[in-house]
């Protein structure tokens, strides 16, 4: 219900002039004034890291750093404008609540109907998200690395021979061990068998030929004889058939770009400051 409210484009156009309205007073106002000033101070950075420490249980890394200080930067942004805004009156709120109120707006705003030729555009733009995976039919000989401990590999020859001169009707009960799931394996695809026998039977058999007996294949179960019966080629499907998968894309990727063009825009009216750590601060001092 609160979705289908928030895509009525009367209360869509109600919050982007409602936010433009608030900020345009402020835009107009700061226009002819020096930006305001955002100090992340050596303390403040320091508490990042050591937050960021007790978190982990190691110390961040460069780069995680600067991700911590952008990432206060981006509190203070929101919370600054979100305040100018009066999103936070009469409302008993810490700051990344009010964050999470600018981000929710550009949501809002940024969240129209998809069209068909959107929709398909993007399915065509990312098809390794929705591709329909390879799918094998087969059936096989096992034979169990727990059963035949001391005789597997004698086995595995003499089953082999006999493998050779069979079709796909050879009778595999008698040939070989029980095995839990099964004989038979109908489209199964390669990230089914991978997450069953490891990856290395799942690329083996993918790369077998149809109608013959082939191995054997390890696994961590003992050896696998296969008969391929039917390979289905995986392909990207016509968007009907994952129109809520696509959409839901479709409409958190929109909904990233409006808030990174937002975030951006009202970070522009802000003079950044990063002081030095306080240890490179002293280092720099020292030379």
């Amino acid at each position: 219900m609160i979705s289908r409210l928030l895509r009525e484009p009367l209360l869509q156009f109600l919050a982007l002039g409602t936010i433009l309205f608030a900020l345009h007073g402020l835009v107009g106002k700061r226009s002819a004034e020096a930006p305001e000033k955002i100090v992340v101070s050596a303390s403040r950075i320091a508490n990042l890291g050591e937050g960021f420490a007790r978190t982990w249980q190691r110390p961040p890394s460069e780069q995680e750093l600067q991700g911590l200080i952008e990432d206060y930067v981006r509190d203070e942004v929101f919370y600054r404008e979100g305040r100018a805004a009066g999103l936070d009156r009469d409302d008993v709120i810490i700051r990344r609540r009010v964050r999470q109120k600018m981000e929710f707006l550009a949501e809002a705003m940024s969240a129209p109907e998809p069209t068909d030729e959107q929709l398909s555009s993007y399915l065509a733009s990312n098809p390794e998200q929705f591709r329909i995976e390879d799918q094998i039919t087969f059936h096989q000989v096992f034979l169990s690395a727990t059963r035949r401990a001391n005789t597997i590999e004698s086995d595995s020859r003499q089953i082999a021979n006999v493998l050779a001169r069979a079709d796909s009707n050879v009778p595999t009960a008698a040939l070989g061990d029980p095995f839990l799931l099964g004989e038979e394996f109908r489209r199964v695809s390669p990230s089914k068998l991978s997450s069953i026998f490891g990856e290395s039977f799942a690329k083996q058999i993918s790369g077998m030929a149809q109608g013959k007996w082939q191995g054997p294949i390890s696994s961590g179960f003992g050896q696998h004889f296969v008969f391929v019966s039917e390979l289905n080629s995986g392909n990207l499907p016509p968007l009907d058939d994952v129109r809520p998968a696509v959409r839901r894309e479709w409409e958190n990727a929109r909904r990233r770009e409006a808030e990174q063009k937002l975030y951006a825009s009202l970070r522009e009216r802000y003079d950044i400051v990063v002081e030095a750590p306080r240890a490179k601060a002293a280092e720099a001092a020292g030379q």
